[in-house]
């Protein structure tokens, strides 16, 4: 993810500068905009490994280094030594970000600041719980829950990626072994349907006129598919494109009820850690817009806008289809008896456990299924052309 170096005006009037990463400066410059800071100027920096496969530190390294920086500071270990070891277990680039944050620290700036320079990696949820932190003094104690969390979102979201693996790979599989029984296998008994002279019907004439097209155009094709896919890694790196594949493959059968229960639960799961550490509800719901994917953003908004005017949350939740009627009642009832951290838990772990009978019930039913139409269409084609074989020895005798 590009950096950029900055300097700004912060809320207090102070003058502010430093480093950040961002996917790009309209991003970088909207965030300062949502903390009340004003931007003065912001230049994009050029660093080792910047280029198309550069990537910012996976989640799942995010979640390793806070759990590990829980652990440190649980131990007795100063802030900066704490940072200084977890850097070294990293991956290199989050390493040097842990390094710098560290830097910034000893630099004068409250740990909370120097996580705020570092947006592409730090989101909102962890700023928002170093804030708590930061109050209570209890930093291995709110780093070591927000880790805990992460880690069951991480779950859940490898069982809804290893959900549609299998099938996805039964798929990629089967066009493979098309393409080697049209390009290897077919052009072997092309010959003898021209040598007998009779006609072998239109589904094999179309599969013959499939197999010499391939081979006739196999250099275009590879080229096509090497710019195709080059194209598709561009334009994944685009968060409006990426957006819009993510809409569209929601209106694929199953999926759109798979999303929902994961945003349910994910929503609920992490409102419950933010309001039980601390977070105020409003702040909660600001820092929750990353949890609720692009759709649920401006209905969360919403709902975040109606809780600033006084409103109750499950008033406002009615308002919008962000969560099912049920989920709305069992917020209703934690504002209600006053628990509403622990009564959104509970909720959450309970969609969870929906969520993966759910992603059960579709992988014992698309792997079956994948592997059917599979066989049906290459078996299919393969009897095709023995039938036409037959057809053509018949003739000849």
């Amino acid at each position: 993810m590009p950096r950029f170096r900055y300097t700004a005006v912060g809320p207090d009037g102070r003058s502010l500068a430093g480093e950040l990463e961002a996917s790009d400066a309209a991003a970088a410059a909207a965030d300062f905009g949502t903390r009340g800071i004003m931007l003065q100027s912001l230049d994009r920096l050029k660093e080792d490994g910047d280029g198309l496969l550069s990537s910012a530190p996976s989640p799942r390294a995010i979640t390793r280094f806070l759990g590990e920086l829980a652990l440190m500071l649980r131990s007795g270990l100063p802030l900066d030594e704490a940072l200084a070891l977890s850097a070294q277990g990293q991956p290199a680039r989050l390493g040097r970000i842990v390094l710098a944050v560290r830097r910034e620290v000893l630099g004068g700036a409250s740990f909370v600041q120097a996580l705020e320079r570092h947006p592409g990696v730090f989101t909102q949820d962890i700023v928002a719980m170093a804030k708590v932190a930061d109050a209570t003094g209890d930093l291995d104690g709110v780093f070591a829950a927000v880790a805990a969390q992460r880690e069951r979102s991480h779950h859940l979201g490898e069982k809804v990626t290893g959900a549609l693996r299998y099938p996805a790979f039964l798929i990629v599989s089967a066009v493979g072994v098309l393409v080697f029984f049209l390009v290897n296998v077919i052009p072997n008994f092309s010959g003898l349907f021209a040598d007998s002279g009779s006609d072998p019907g239109a589904l094999v004439r179309f599969v013959l006129a499939l197999s010499d097209g391939l081979i006739a155009n196999e250099t275009n094709l590879e080229a096509g598919l090497a710019a195709l896919f080059l194209a598709g890694f561009l334009a994944w790196r685009t968060a409006s494109v990426r957006a819009a594949l993510f809409a569209a493959f929601l209106r694929v059968p199953g999926i759109a009820g798979v999303w929902r229960l994961w945003r349910t639960a994910r929503f609920l799961s992490n409102l419950s850690v933010l309001l039980g550490q601390g977070v105020p509800l409003t702040e909660a719901l600001k820092v929750l817009q990353d949890a609720v994917g692009a759709e649920g953003r401006a209905m969360l908004a919403t709902v975040g806008d109606a809780v600033r005017r006084g409103g109750r949350l499950h008033e406002a939740l009615g308002t919008v289809t962000l969560l099912p009627p049920v989920a709305v009642r069992m917020v209703r009832i934690g504002e209600e008896t006053g628990e509403l951290s622990k009564v959104a838990g509970e909720a959450g772990n309970l969609y969870a456990v929906q969520l993966e009978k759910r992603l059960d019930g579709l992988a014992a039913v698309i792997g079956p299924t994948a592997i059917l139409v599979i066989a049906g269409l290459i078996g299919g084609l393969m009897v095709t052309i023995m039938s036409a074989l037959v057809s053509v020895n018949q003739a000849v005798l």
